[in-house]
């Protein structure tokens, strides 16, 4: 009776393990196809500079990857904020640029998204090295956890769609961190390993996160120095770089935005270039 229950037991596991995936699948795609509300495109041309320059083709495959994140993710307002979905779709319409073909793979969870009505303080305990314990208080924009959530401001987020000339940008800057940890750890180098296209992915990396090290302690204010803080910093911080202002990416580390370019499967400066 107990190996019965035992070899049972693993069938359904082995079942769930194979159904589950399909059936996501599955329902992504359908999810996708559905018609894409007029008033998501409506508020996205109000509210979004960069959308009305997305080519066509660009744009429609926004959409579904908005329409699956709209049906998978969910927001929990902080701090007596009511969560609308105007709100929904601008920080998920951001967010879907960072998720080449999401509609196809089954593997990708989304982040839980707790939004703040404006920046948000933390509190925590810091050790020095003789041992000694202090609380600490820091005002925070956003953050990203490893365990699937994404704290943001709604405020700063704001400002950063009527922005037309900064680089910064909060949703993507935080679900960067999101993408670099699909292989458990946010450390600066997504799941590129083994993958024919990325194997100058370490070299060149490391090489632009150096130089730009260099040409802070130098004094150079043109880039944002916050991306030399750690290499996981560096790739949040390239990211927004590539998909807001690519020029500028493009004319430091080169071969950095082309790798970027295969990763995210987008190609911004073709978005920018009538700017």
């Amino acid at each position: 009776m107990l190996v019965y229950l035992l070899f049972t037991t693993a069938a359904l596991i082995i079942a769930l393990l194979i159904i589950t995936p399909t059936w996501r699948l599955r329902r992504r795609r359908k999810q996708a196809a559905k018609p894409f509300p007029e008033s998501w495109h409506q508020l996205l041309e109000q509210r979004w500079r960069l959308y009305s320059r997305l080519p066509d083709r660009v744009r429609d495959h926004l959409q579904q990857q908005l329409l699956v994140m709209m049906a998978e993710t969910e927001f929990y307002g902080c701090n007596d904020l009511v969560v609308t979905e105007e709100m929904r779709v601008l920080v998920l319409a951001q967010a879907s640029l960072l998720y080449g073909n999401v509609i196809y793979d089954h593997e990708i969870d989304f982040p839980n998204v707790l939004l703040y009505p404006d920046a948000f303080v933390r509190a925590g305990t810091v050790q020095d090295e003789l041992g000694l314990v202090a609380e600490e208080r820091h005002i925070l924009l956003g953050e990203s956890w490893e365990q699937g959530k994404v704290i943001l401001s709604w405020a700063d987020i704001e400002q950063n769609l009527a922005q037309v000339d900064s680089h910064h940008n909060l949703v993507i800057h935080e679900y960067a961190h999101q993408v670099d940890g699909f292989d458990g750890v946010m450390n600066g180098t997504p799941p590129v390993a083994g993958r024919a296209e990325f194997t100058t992915w370490p070299r060149v990396m490391q090489s632009a996160y150096d130089d730009l090290c260099q040409r802070i302690d130098d004094g150079d204010e043109s880039f944002d120095a916050y991306a030399t803080t750690n290499p996981a910093e560096f790739f949040a911080v390239i990211s927004e770089y590539f998909f807001i202002q690519p020029h500028r990416l493009n004319e430091y580390y080169p071969d950095v935005y082309r790798l970027l370019a295969v990763f995210y499967r987008r190609e911004p400066l073709a978005w920018h270039r009538d700017a």
